[in-house]
């Protein structure tokens, strides 16, 4: 009978957890001391360590944000704090030699919102196939993306911004240390993350600062882009109109303004307001131009998005007002547009929400094409297709996040958690089931060896331009395929191209 892994003996201390069915989760254990007084927008700083055995069976605090990111459910029954650092782990080591692999999940939720212990995240169906399972809190919104002159000229680099980049590599580095007490391998962490999250993968393999902490990465509807991250003088110039606004004067009257009154204020209209910076020092270059340049960690790549969350054209109104704004959009590109995409008053919706299937697909199809060129280890695309409908029929779509609950493969939390405020039933089916196994599988696969494929699974190919194939993942057809619209995707191919 499996027991668990019981009492381990960290470089901090000694801890317990709770063992359910062979698997012990370790809940709230703290990676960084507290970012709270002086250390608030500063990087982390290693934990102080304890005596005795500290029981984890209670998940840390939530780092301060408002409602509405993401987790509705799990925010709703949980504190919030600055004291935040915190991380959980799920492991099935029965003891601390087997050198297990480890996937190190980061939550989504726009750099805002977002927590490790949405019951969405819960690990035991991955650690079940064999892999440890870490997710972690770090800093969101303010606290975690503030940059300002006064912050760079007190950091020994000049720089400021990107704390919440610094929490998720100090949480690594904490793993590098310490994982093996779990049963872990230190040299064999990937690192996965959604939305936000994802980005932060990005992030992670661009950075000079992960150097040997990364053996994979995998980036869920967070893959780079162009244009995505600003400078860090873009990014000052922000800080110095948020501690405007704010009513201070220095940053020493800002460390001491409560965290709720900070997340509360708004400034500006930018979708993302507090997000990684090109500081020269954490991030060197943007993401897109590190991929795209063989500038990232030389380690295996999965990445993918849902056919139904992007957008190409940003369009509403009457139906002639769309066809004004789409014209504007394109320009001279707008005749060819509409061939490939009919613009009647019957179909302009579903061509609106096809033209950013289409073009959140052809962002990785063009990464993956060049990063085969320049990067040395396997890259592999997947598309997400299976919608989310509820028991009553109503019709929900292929939206950002919904890949989340098969990924994990914990499908009885459609419904439950992160979507949305209010609690449904889903429409749930034997082929859904079945695609929440599969991927769930080539996600344990990948933080193995860095491959996905094991006997038993469709075959995923690694992509190559001869074959042009990502792994298109629906209930009932789970099949590696080329691009079924290849006149589309080459269009916006051109037309991103054209844009610079």
């Amino acid at each position: 009978m499996n027991r668990g892994i019981g009492t381990v003996r960290t470089k901090y201390g000694m801890l317990s957890g709770i063992e359910r069915n062979g698997i012990t989760e370790f809940r709230g254990v703290p990676y960084a001391k507290p970012p709270v007084g002086e250390l608030r927008w500063r990087a982390p700083q290693k934990p102080d360590g304890w005596e005795g055995v500290r029981v984890c069976d209670t998940y840390g605090t939530v780092p301060p944000q408002l409602p509405g990111q993401c987790a509705y459910e799990a925010i709703r029954n949980s504190t919030q704090s600055e004291d935040c650092l915190y991380l959980n782990i799920w492991t099935p080591a029965q003891s601390a030699d087997e050198r297990l692999p480890v996937l190190f999940w980061i939550h989504g939720g726009a750099f805002l919102g977002g927590m490790s212990q949405d019951s969405l995240y819960e690990g035991s169906p991955m650690a079940s196939r064999g892999v440890i399972v870490v997710t972690i809190n770090y800093r969101l919104g303010v606290l975690g993306f503030l940059a300002h002159p006064e912050l760079s000229a007190e950091n020994k680099h000049g720089v400021s911004g990107n704390y919440g980049l610094l929490d998720q590599m100090a949480a690594l580095r904490w793993l590098r240390e310490n994982i093996a007490a779990f049963g872990g391998d230190p040299n064999r962490i990937t690192v996965d993350g959604q939305s936000a999250g994802g980005m932060s993968v990005c992030s992670l393999l661009a950075s000079p600062l992960t150097s040997g902490l990364i053996a994979g990465g995998i980036i869920q509807s967070g893959g780079p882009a162009k244009g995505r991250e600003r400078s860090l003088k873009d990014c000052e110039a922000f800080g110095e109109q948020f501690m405007k606004a704010a009513g201070c004067s220095s940053i020493e009257e800002l460390r001491k303004v409560d965290a709720d009154t900070l997340i509360r204020l708004r400034v500006g209209d930018l979708r993302m307001p507090f997000s990684p910076c090109i500081d020269g020092y954490v991030l060197t270059m943007p993401a897109y131009e590190a991929f795209t340049t063989g500038h990232i960690a030389k380690v295996p790549v999965m990445f993918g998005c849902n056919t139904e969350e992007g957008r190409f054209l940003m369009a509403g109104g009457t139906y002639e007002e769309k066809i004004a704004a789409i014209r504007e959009q394109l320009g001279e590109d707008f005749e060819e547009f509409a061939k490939l995409y009919p613009l009647d008053e019957n179909t302009i919706d579903r061509s609106i929400l096809e033209s950013g299937r289409d073009a959140g697909f052809a962002n990785l199809r063009r990464v993956a094409r060049i990063m085969e060129k320049v990067h040395p280890a396997p890259v592999y695309q997947y598309f997400f297709a299976q919608p989310m409908e509820k028991a009553d029929g109503t019709y929900l779509g292929v939206t950002h996040s919904a890949e989340l609950y098969y990924g994990f493969d914990n499908l009885q939390e459609i419904g439950r958690c992160n979507l949305g405020p209010e609690l449904w039933e889903p429409k749930l089916s034997h082929e859904a089931y079945e695609l929440g196994h599969t991927m769930c599988s080539y996600w344990a696969e990948f933080a193995k060896k860095g491959d996905p494929n094991k006997p038993g699974l469709p075959y995923w190919p690694a992509y190559a331009l001869e074959n042009d194939c990502h792994m298109y993942l629906k209930g009932g057809e789970v099949v590696a395929r080329a691009t079924t619209d290849p006149e589309r995707i080459d269009f916006i191919d051109r037309w991103v191209k054209k844009q610079g």
